[in-house]
């Protein structure tokens, strides 16, 4: 468990998007992020995965799924890239009012691994009281 995190999981969905570190830097460009939300919104649009916002403040856990031939990041790495554009998009979709501290109190990063068979994918885990 992540220090902070809320104590009970009421949601989790594992998500056929690739995370990517943007190691390049994303500049200062915002097209090229909104072009990434917009990606991931139609997605998640095409899975059936729009929803009514959680009704409670959460704490959120995003696990990068390595797949075949992928190499574990540096730790510092995990939450940036284009985690804030599909943070954005489950927002659009409706999981979350917006993505305000009064709606989400945190947001996790990590990367898993150990089920190779999952991935590429990303993980998303909503915690609450």
């Amino acid at each position: 468990m992540f220090p902070g995190t809320k104590n009970k999981l009421i949601y989790s969905e594992l998500l056929p998007l690739v995370l990517a570190n943007n190691n390049d830097g994303q500049g200062r460009h915002w097209g090229r992020s909104n072009k990434t939300r917009q990606s991931f919104e139609r997605q998640l649009r095409a899975l059936g995965l729009v929803r009514d916002p959680f009704e409670c403040q959460v704490s959120v856990v995003v696990t990068r799924q390595l797949g075949k031939g992928q190499r574990l990041w540096d730790a510092d790495s995990v939450g940036r890239g284009n985690a804030k554009q599909l943070i954005d998009s489950l927002v659009a979709v409706g999981w979350f009012f917006d993505d305000s501290p009064k709606y989400i109190e945190d947001c996790f990063f990590t990367q898993d691994a150990t089920r190779r068979s999952d991935g590429p994918s990303t993980r998303i885990d909503v915690y609450a009281e």
